[in-house]
């Protein structure tokens, strides 16, 4: 049976992200774009890719969907507004893909805010922080993207140190973001055996 690998991006969408919206759209783009020429190379895995975008509310674009068959985003598609609803995001999309993945399968969640967690109800940081050991025991790969001011504050609430990947919320960072994302998804195709981010 072919065996998947899992891309997850938890990506925010609230208000604050406004200023950043044609270079999120642009960065998803991109990494999209490198999955399916990993895909084009690696038979041994399928690539699937899960789209979790969240302000108040949680919305999945699509859910486990082949890379082959998703479309690039455009404008419609990304509308930054409201608050953040970071942990339910976060929490949701772990359950989600528990339920998605198969032995044999690998993991790998991107999760990027802007900002602070405010307007979660159903997740709090003490269930994130275990969520997030659970999936170093499973050995699934998370980066968690933030701005170097919130990192902090993060690490401390969340417990997690290694997988932080602070950025500036600019072209830059973003496409810092796609190349951590394309240089980890070459490391689990390759079963781990990339030297470099080269």
């Amino acid at each position: 049976m072919e065996n998947s690998i899992h891309y997850v991006l938890i990506l925010d969408q609230s208000g604050s992200m406004g200023m950043l919206k044609r270079e999120v759209i642009s960065s998803f783009n991109e990494q999209l774009e490198m999955i399916r020429i990993l895909q084009e190379k690696d038979r041994k895995y399928q690539f699937k890719i899960t789209l979790c975008r969240f302000n108040d509310t949680i919305d999945y674009r699509f859910v486990g969907e082949p890379v082959k068959h998703i479309e690039k985003l455009n404008d419609s598609d990304y509308n930054p507004e409201s608050c953040t609803a970071l942990y339910d995001a976060i929490g949701r999309s772990f359950s989600i893909t528990e339920e998605l993945i198969k032995p044999g399968d690998k993991v790998f969640f991107a999760i990027f805010t802007d900002g602070l967690e405010n307007a979660s109800t159903k997740f709090r940081a003490t269930d994130i922080k275990k969520i997030l050991q659970s999936a170093e025991e499973k050995k699934w790969e998370v980066k968690f993207f933030c701005r170097y001011e919130d990192d902090h504050l993060y690490r401390k609430e969340l417990d997690i140190d290694k997988n932080m990947a602070p950025l500036t919320m600019d072209d830059d960072g973003l496409s810092y973001m796609a190349k951590e994302v394309h240089f980890c998804m070459c490391y689990l195709a390759d079963d781990g055996n990339v030297d470099d981010k080269n």
